[in-house]
Parts: C-alpha cells; structure tokens; sequence
C-alpha cells in the first residue's frame, strides 16, 4: 500500500509538471495559429489596398480613380462567399465611394488616426477585420481614407473551435498523462520492492545472506552495493561483539575456577601460614594474568569498534624500539638476554606511535619469553627505495609450520608454552596482527623448529 502511495505520489508531480508543459504547449499552439490566421488576413488586406493605390491619382487635392472596375469585381460585389468590401471616405468621414456588397452600410472611419490601421469592427451585426490607409496630398495632408475589410466570422469561429478543442482536451491528456506515469511508477520502483522484501528476509540469524546486485549499474545497483556494505558493517560489528564476550568469558572462567577452588580450601580447616602464603601468592598471579587479560582483550575491542582514532607522525625506529626494551628490562636481566640492533639512527617511519609501539612490544616479549636464558635476540632494519623492513629474531625452540598458520588466532598458545611455565594468554599476536592492517604493515613470520622464530615488518613508503 505504501509502495502504491508513493508510486501515485511520483505520478502526481509528474501530471502536474505535465499540465504546466501541456499550458505552455496549448498556449503556444493557440497564439501561433491566432496569429498565423490574422498574419495571412493583414497580407490579404494590405494587397488589396495596394491594388487600390496603385489605382489613385491626386490632382489638385482632388482624388480620381484611375481603374473603376476594381471595385466591381466578384468579391466586392457578393456577400455570402469570399467577399471583400473596399470603400473611400473624404478627411470629413464621409463615403464617396463603396464597393456594391457594403450596399447601404458603410465602413467605420477613425479619423483620428494619421497611419495605416488595423481593427476589428461589426458590419449588419456580422464581425469584419478592417484596414484603413490615409490618401494624402504631395504636402501630407489627409485627403481621405481607403478602407478594406474582410468578414472575420470564419476566422472566430476556426479560433473559438480551436480554443474548445484545447480546453476539452487537457484534461483527457492529464488524465491519460496520470496513468501512463502511474504504470511507469510503478514499474521503475518495482526493483525497490524486491530489495526491500529480500532486505526484511535478513535477520540476525542469517547476517551473511546479501541482496543480489541488478545486472544494470544504475542508482539501484549503487543503493544495493551500500546496504550490502552496511550488512557487512553489521555483521562485523556483531561478530566482533560475539568474539569478545566469548573470548572473555572463555578465557576467564578457568582464573576464576582456579581461585575459586583456592578459596574453598582455604575456608576447609586451618592451615599452615606458609600454605596460606602460596596460595594467596598463586590467587594474585591468577588476578594479575585476568587484568592482563582483560586490558588487552579492552583494548582489541576499542581499535575494532573504530573508537580509536590514528595519529600519525613522523617516529624514530631506533629510539621506538629502545623504548619497548627499557620496558622489558626485568624479563630480559632475569633471563640475562642480549640485544643485537642493527638500526641506523637516521631510519624513520610515519606511523600511529602508540600502535606500533604495542606491536614490537608484543613480538619482543614474546622473543623474550621463548629465547633460552643467555640467549641473543637480533633487531635489524633494512631500507630500499619502495619499502622499510625491521626484522626481530629470537634463539627460540621455534615452530612447525602448522603452529606458525594459527599464531594469530586469539588465545592460541603452541605446545611448547601451553606446556611449560611460559606465561601468557595468547591475544598479543592477535593484537599484532590488527594493528598491523590497520597501519597497512605487512607481518612475515619464518620459523623452523629448533631454529628460532623471525617476525619481519614491511613498511611501504
């Protein structure tokens, strides 16, 4: 019903454009054919009253006709077919001279005018088109006036008709405009109607279900291509909303089952002060592990929400990762690691400062966790014309190729730290990963097991 509205709504504006085109046109029309019908009238008096001067010959202010049967030729003399009535009146407005058909009537003069004239006038009650010349002497002087007139009947009537015609036929035409535009209508919005119902299919149960594209890249193809794009953006947002409260929740029942059951052996019997001191040790690193936890699955979700906002800058690389290894003196004096950087301090990147900053953070810890104590970590940089790498190299147990395939998934850990004392929780490399493509670095990882672990960053120019 709604569509039907508005598809007579569109025929509407349409029919009212229509009938002020249709008033132009229909005006149009009756002024050229009015004009046309009294043009070809005034050429038809003006040869008549040419014939009739070139007839005049005025001598001592006294006019003489030099052709008299001018004006008894057929169409001065009859008055039902054709006529034409010609007539001579002096200065005064007196008639001298008439053509047989006025009979007893006689033409109107206005002696009031010195130039040709034409006007409409009545002769026994019947309209006539008239033209009166002045006859003047060689001094300007008027000496009288011929007139000719023609009968104006026929022309009001073609007129009247054509004006009937006009009137009778604009509203047929707006009303067959109205219908013609109303079909057209709702043919035009017809695909509308179709990606609404295939748009209203779509829930939150079936978000990957698209509109199909029409096959002509119109302003239909364009509107389709942005409600897809828009579904896309919904769904992703949902899936992300969906990915975070698993994730969350996943990951921190198992701290919480932990200090759970703590607590409950705790309240069981008294105990040693030593025990109690373990496990409120244990129960502590288990918060600690859950804020961790928290901080970082907060902070994926503020940068894929869009809440975040880039600020990029022109940054050091050497001065960005000195940085990150001040933070990370505790793990590496423990483990007494050694760094190898191979940074020009000329070398600079434009990029988000706290972004990048988190992403080598992230691969250094984790070089850190996994190298051998003693060990050496590499950080070496490598610049050509189209592009800037900065690699970071462990000593590590490395990786199989299967383990290197799903490091980026959330909460994956490889055998080697879901077995041993390795802390973590598995989302800094995911989080490497999306701040990656949100910086447009690409992340290569090489890896062979009992080798060590290579992450390279590309940045293009």
């Amino acid at each position: 019903m709604n569509g039907s509205k508005y598809s007579n709504r569109v025929a509407l504006n349409f029919m009212l454009a229509s009938a002020m085109l249709s008033i132009v046109i229909f005006l149009t029309i009756y002024i050229v054919v009015h004009s046309t019908v009294y043009n070809h009238l005034d050429g038809d008096l003006n040869a008549e009253s040419l014939e009739l001067f070139n007839s005049v010959v005025v001598l001592s202010d006294q006019i003489y006709f030099t052709n008299p049967n001018e004006w008894l030729e057929n169409e001065h003399g009859q008055i039902e077919v054709n006529p034409t009535f010609i007539q001579y009146a002096d200065s005064s407005g007196t008639v001298v001279k008439r053509s047989p058909n006025l009979v007893n009537e006689a033409l109107h003069v206005k002696k009031d005018q010195i130039g040709k004239l034409n006007f409409k006038d009545e002769i026994s009650g019947s309209p006539i088109y008239q033209l009166q010349v002045p006859v003047k002497n060689t001094q300007g002087v008027t000496l009288g006036y011929i007139s000719v007139a023609m009968p104006l009947e026929d022309t009001l009537m073609v007129l009247r008709n054509l004006r009937i015609i006009l009137i009778l036929a604009f509203p047929v035409v707006l009303g067959i405009l109205f219908l013609i535009s109303s079909y057209i209508a709702r043919k035009s919005i017809e695909p509308i109607y179709q990606l609404t119902n295939t748009a209203q299919k779509i829930t939150h149960e079936n978000l990957k279900e698209r509109i199909e594209l029409p096959v002509r890249k119109d302003e239909l193809y364009t509107l389709t291509q942005t409600i897809n794009g828009l579904l896309d953006r919904i769904q992703g947002a949902i899936e992300r909303e969906k990915q975070f409260t698993s994730d969350a929740s996943h990951e921190l029942r198992t701290p919480l089952s932990v200090l759970k059951g703590t607590m409950e052996l705790m309240l069981r019997k008294p105990r040693e002060v030593a025990y109690y001191e373990d496990k409120l040790n244990s129960g502590l690193a288990e918060i600690e592990r859950m804020s961790g936890l928290v901080e970082q699955l907060l902070l994926l979700a503020r940068f894929e929400s869009g809440k975040e906002t880039l600020n990029f800058n022109e940054l050091s690389v050497i001065e960005l990762v000195h940085d990150v290894i001040s933070r990370l003196e505790e793990p590496v004096n423990k483990k007494d690691l050694t760094f190898d950087i191979s940074i020009p301090e000329s070398i600079t990147i434009r990029s988000d400062a706290f972004m990048l900053g988190q992403i080598i953070e992230n691969i250094l810890t984790n070089a850190v966790k996994y190298s051998p104590e003693h060990g050496i970590i590499n950080i070496a940089s490598h610049e050509s014309s189209e592009q800037l790498s900065l690699t970071i190299r462990d000593e590590g147990k490395g990786m199989s190729p299967e383990e290197v395939k799903k490091i980026f998934e959330r909460f994956y850990r490889t055998d080697e730290s879901r077995s041993s004392s390795i802390s973590g929780n598995g989302l800094g490399l995911s989080i490497v990963k999306r701040f990656a493509n949100l910086l447009n670095i690409i992340v290569s990882v090489n890896s062979e097991s009992g080798k060590g672990t290579a992450f390279t960053l590309i940045f293009h120019h």
